[in-house]
């Protein structure tokens, strides 16, 4: 993974998840979605991304599958792996920003240079 260091937090939930849906039958996806939330431990708003540049209609964002994103404000995310199992397993969710996993390590960029993070392996691991 690369970033800024600015994306550099020590629990996540600083920013927005984004959580990309199927438009059709958001309501009940979004109810999924608050539901699987309760059952993590989590809680905010969502709101569904605007278009820049639009007009003041505010026009939805759309992806290049078609699809929307959902943003959600939750503040700090205590169980990320169970989160992102959740929101996986709702259908109407396509994707979502917890990227469990996937990176072992991290290149980020800053006025102090560049800082390289690797992921710990856990005790056992034998690679």
């Amino acid at each position: 993974m690369i970033a800024d260091d600015s994306k550099w937090v020590p629990a996540l939930g600083k920013f927005p998840l984004p959580i990309e849906v199927v438009p059709c039958g958001l309501g009940a996806t979004r109810r999924a979605i608050e539901k699987a939330f309760a059952e993590c431990g989590v809680s905010g708003q969502m709101a569904v991304r605007k278009a820049k540049g639009g007009d003041k209609d505010g026009h939805v964002f759309v992806t290049d599958g078609g699809h929307w994103i959902v943003d959600a404000q939750l503040g700090r995310i205590v169980d990320p792996p169970g989160l992102a199992k959740a929101l996986s397993a709702i259908p109407g969710v396509v994707e979502h920003g917890l990227f469990i996993g996937l990176a072992g390590s991290a290149v980020l960029a800053g006025g102090d240079g560049i800082r390289v993070i690797e992921r710990r392996k856990p005790k056992g691991d034998l690679e």
